[in-house]
């Protein structure tokens, strides 16, 4: 037998599950940002340095974009 939660617990339950995501990947963008950092930082020193392109910009789009794809799995 099971039991259906009503709407006010349903509902509250959906948004505690989305702050709960929102935190897990700012989270892991927060951990995966040090290393982008560093490794955006020494691509600054190698032949494929574009200008224009902040090291933080780099960095925080590469930690999105690897916090993505933990997600995916």
């Amino acid at each position: 037998m099971t039991t259906q939660m009503s709407s006010v617990k349903a509902a509250r339950h959906h948004r505690d599950a989305r702050r709960r995501d929102r935190l897990e990947y700012r989270a892991l963008v927060a951990i995966s940002f040090v290393p982008c950092l560093a490794v955006a930082t020494l691509r600054r020193f190698g032949p494929d340095w574009q200008a224009g392109t902040s090291v933080f910009a780099e960095a925080l789009s590469s930690a999105r974009a690897a916090a993505g794809y933990a997600l995916l799995v």
